[in-house]
């Protein structure tokens, strides 16, 4: 949960997810799409999934406990380098190393190493180097030592150097690239991309879509139909074409109901979401894992992302349209 997520955050779905899953039989005998519930709102689902495999090749090959060797943990789905060594260490306390983003900051400017992190040959340095460091005792204390000054004192920027303990044997800092260090890539921008989700209505319910398996994102979880909008295609038209791909059904599109911001990886999505009424007819999926009419009750059950919870949400708590604001409604 920690990886990509900040810690404030993971603290309730920690809590909530120990008392879903107190085991990793109870984890490893879950359904799929109760893990997806439980994990919606921490994004990277892919993290989910690896654990729910990882717990069911630990209940079926280690009798339901965790190995605590870094190669058999690194076996395991979802594992890497950094996962298997912060658990070989800090929970059996192995004198495995961790590298972090943090603790790459501490190394490049403690042992003034250039060129990026994220790549060989550095990365391979990093790794290495934090090896020959590990003590054979207390490993965790040092792991976690190491974390903690880059997160709190050797920071991105302005490093607060004065209060490091390194000081006195920091490379980078006696040659004055303590700021320049590491050599990180510059980040891509972010892409802003525009989209537009439909609320349809029949009977109370509304249409939603389930993604197929093998999606490239959000595997097996629900959505409102969505489309990227074409060029020159208003949001109301793209709405409409969404629920045409992923059901069959023609669709008259009424009003805005709200807008949602989110982000995914570099992209800044702003999501424009219509009401709107379905001809009679039958829902079949097209392209997508299954079409279903839902209660907004039955929404709450469901896994949904981010995006698409808050449009439920906002379904549930009869959230104002900004469509009574002038320019904002259309049909499609």
């Amino acid at each position: 949960m920690l990886q990509q997520t900040q810690v404030k955050t993971v603290l309730d779905y920690y809590a909530r997810w120990m008392e879903r899953f107190p085991t990793v039989s109870a984890l490893a005998s879950a359904r799929e799409a109760e893990v997806l519930h439980a994990w919606q709102g921490l994004g990277y689902y892919s993290r989910a999934r690896s654990l729910l495999k990882a717990a069911r090749e630990i209940d079926q090959r280690h009798g339901g406990k965790l190995p605590c060797d870094a190669a058999a943990l690194r076996a395991l789905p979802g594992i890497g380098p950094y996962s298997a060594g912060a658990i070989a260490s800090i929970a059996f306390g192995l004198p495995e190393p961790i590298v972090d983003g943090n603790v790459e900051r501490v190394l490049t400017r403690a042992f003034a190493l250039r060129g990026d992190p994220k790549r060989a040959p550095l990365k391979t340095a990093l790794w290495e180097l934090a090896r020959s460091l590990i003590p054979e005792r207390r490993a965790s204390d040092f792991n976690q030592a190491l974390m903690e000054l880059g997160a709190t004192v050797c920071l991105p920027r302005a490093p607060r150097c004065d209060e490091c303990p390194l000081r006195a044997v920091c490379q980078g800092k006696e040659l004055g690239l303590e700021a320049r260090l590491p050599e990180s890539a510059p980040r891509k921008k972010p892409t802003a991309v525009r989209m537009a989700a439909a609320v349809i209505s029949r009977d109370d319910r509304v249409l939603v879509m389930k993604l197929p398996p093998d999606a490239p994102r959000w595997a097996g979880m629900w959505q409102f139909p969505n489309a990227e909008l074409g060029r020159g295609e208003t949001p109301e038209r793209a709405a409409a074409r969404a629920v045409k791909a992923v059901s069959g059904l023609s669709v008259e599109i009424d009003a805005l109901a709200t807008v949602v911001r989110h982000s995914v990886t570099r992209y800044r999505i702003t999501l424009d979401v219509y009401r709107g009424r379905a001809a009679r007819g039958t829902a079949e999926p097209r392209g997508v894992a299954a079409v279903a009419w839902k209660s907004r009750a039955e929404l709450e059950a469901l896994p949904l992302p981010s995006a698409h919870r808050k449009i439920a949400r906002a379904l549930a708590q009869g959230k104002p349209s900004p469509s009574d604001k002038p320019g904002r409604t259309g049909k499609g």
